[in-house]
């Protein structure tokens, strides 16, 4: 397997297309989304660690045998935005972040209808032709929110139904990143992520 490398942007890292294709690959089967900018610094993991063991004679395509390594790394990438143990958001930093996220889903750039919570501290957006069947009746709209003690998320609005994490950095540039993830999945280009087996830990939400 040679490697292709490329740069993602001219201030990061240079990274392997073929570990950025692998981590891509490895997301499209996990159970939650992922921004760009996570699927970057894991690939970049990736590159790092396939460099180190081709200086030991062991090629990219070896690493298989003994265990995903792009889930691995996606895993690691990803962890900081899930869970945050040494924090906990505030009511303002709640509302201010899903504030940035109703602004980018309504812009004209991703053009989302759109409505913040009673409390605002959750956006519903109306689903679309395409948009999975999900909820109670199964043409539910879909609430996207950010947790005071862990990552963004979405579900089928509705009672005690299954919420999807969305892998971001809980900042404005991460709400817009959710945002576009959102209109992905309005739009039906993610198909059913729902489908995808639930992972241990990731629970259920009630609005």
């Amino acid at each position: 397997m040679s490697i292709t490398y490329s740069s993602i942007a001219d201030d990061r890292p240079i990274i392997s297309v073929e570990a950025y294709a692998a981590v891509e690959a490895a997301a499209d089967r996990l159970p939650a989304l992922y921004v760009p900018s996570v699927l970057e610094h894991a690939a970049e993991l990736l590159t790092s660690l396939w460099a180190i063991g081709g200086e030991h004679s062991v090629p990219p395509a070896q690493w298989s045998w003994t265990e995903n390594m792009a889930e691995g790394v996606l895993d690691l990438a990803a962890c900081p935005y899930e869970r945050d143990l040494e924090i906990e958001r505030t009511d303002a930093e709640i509302t201010s972040l899903t504030g940035f996220l109703f602004e980018a889903l309504v812009s004209e750039e991703i053009g989302l209808r759109a409505q913040l919570g009673a409390r605002r501290d959750y956006v519903v957006v109306d689903r679309g032709p395409a948009t999975p069947r999900g909820g109670r009746s199964g043409d539910s709209d879909i609430l996207v929110a950010i947790s005071n003690d862990g990552g963004w998320f979405f579900a089928f609005s509705g009672m005690h139904v299954r919420r999807m994490p969305v892998m971001a950095p809980a900042s404005p540039a991460g709400a817009h990143q959710v945002a576009e993830a959102i209109r992905a999945f309005v739009h039906g280009e993610f198909g059913d992520v729902f489908a995808r087996p639930a992972a241990a830990g990731r629970g259920w939400f009630s609005r």
